[in-house]
């Protein structure tokens, strides 16, 4: 189903999406060491990926790191989640024996348990062992990373993970397995990987980039009246056109619209357009307030871009007329920046916009 607002698993759920889905099936049979999916939150890059892991027959962990936030980055929430994945892994295939070699690792019938205590196992004998059975089995094992650059978080310092290191270890040495990494705080994903300039793990290393932009209006036009159809709805075409030009060609929400007004059939899809409108921005603006409870200058710089103000140097009047205070131009640079590694805000012939329709009318409303 088109409007199912949960992420699609086949390739046949996916619409619009099949050069994407080649490219990145491609890059599989490739065997392409490392493969970064980006775009900005809700363009379906999970659905992509879930797909396309489907849809390649390969063995895979994947690990969706937004539940590990959840557990507060820790090592415990990290080896949990894992171990449910080697699980699911170890349903299939007959992998066990590989895996109960290596320290820390539990093997109890098909079931896979991590110890994270004292003596936790190292992720690099762990992913060895993944790389071993897939070289035995001439065959290749995916790991795929849901919203990596999460993954700083973990990263550095007492008892933390070395997720760069880790990465580069494979990239070098396991050939027989392909990392996946999604990012729709796109900058941060690669200050993750590029963390040290030359100095980086991953300085000088291929990488295959699969971006995933939103629909174009024609695409989003296109597919409400696909999504529509299936249910043997005709909409007329001023309702079309009135949701996507509010809500552009963001999948997410489009699918948001669709799904709701095929369960409010009742409702005129005018007022459905404006139920959805006020439940997106509500989301948007949880997001966008976790960022201002850092900085109250993010929730003026928004602002100002979401009402027109969109060269640097105005951005900086606006605010500094709001605040009362004088902001500093390397204050101001790096809002932006950060703003635009979130790929909350956008920058093209040196003025400002925001990547998210609904982001915009949030951040009005700060």
């Amino acid at each position: 189903m088109l409007f199912d607002p949960r992420p699609k698993e086949t390739s046949s759920e996916l619409y619009g999406r099949q050069e994407e889905l080649q490219h990145l099936l491609t890059a599989f049979k490739r065997g392409e060491p490392l493969i970064l999916l980006l775009g900005i939150r809700r363009v379906g890059k999970t659905s992509l990926l879930k797909a396309a892991l489907r849809e390649s027959g390969l063995p895979y962990i994947y690990l969706d790191l937004r539940s590990i936030e959840e557990g507060g980055f820790t090592r415990a929430a990290f080896y949990a989640q894992l171990s449910d994945a080697l699980s699911r892994l170890s349903t299939r295939y007959r992998i066990a024996d590989y895996l109960r070699r290596v320290r820390g690792v539990k093997v109890l019938g098909s079931g896979v348990e991590l110890d994270w205590g004292m003596k936790p196992p190292l992720l690099n004998q762990l992913f060895t062992a993944l790389n071993n059975w897939a070289t035995d089995q001439q065959t290749r094992i995916i790991i795929a990373l849901d919203e990596a650059q999460l993954l700083r978080y973990m990263t550095g310092g007492k008892g933390r993970l070395n997720f760069r290191a880790l990465l580069a270890h494979a990239y070098d040495n396991l050939r027989q397995l392909t990392i996946v990494l999604t990012g729709s705080e796109v900058g941060l994903l690669m200050e993750f990987l590029e963390a040290g300039g030359m100095e980086s793990e991953f300085y000088g290393r291929y990488r295959e980039e699969i971006m995933l932009e939103r629909f174009s209006r024609e695409e989003a036009i296109d597919y409400l009246r696909a999504g529509f159809r299936e249910f043997g709805i005709e909409p007329e075409d001023d309702s079309i056109m009135d949701a996507v030009e509010i809500l552009d060609g963001v999948v997410g929400w489009l699918a948001l619209y669709g799904y709701t007004a095929t369960r409010n059939p009742d409702k005129k899809l005018r007022e459905i357009l404006q139920q959805v409108i006020t439940e997106a921005k509500s989301v948007a603006a949880q997001e966008l307030r976790k960022l201002i409870y850092t900085s109250h200058n993010y929730g003026l710089v928004l602002r100002a871009i979401a009402e027109g103000v969109d060269e640097w140097s105005k951005i900086k009047k606006r605010v500094e007329s709001w605040s009362g205070k004088y902001m500093s131009n390397t204050a101001l640079t790096r809002l932006l920046t950060r703003l635009q590694n979130l790929s909350i805000i956008g920058k093209s012939n040196g003025r400002y916009f925001f990547l998210d329709p609904i982001m915009r009318l949030a951040a009005l409303e700060l």
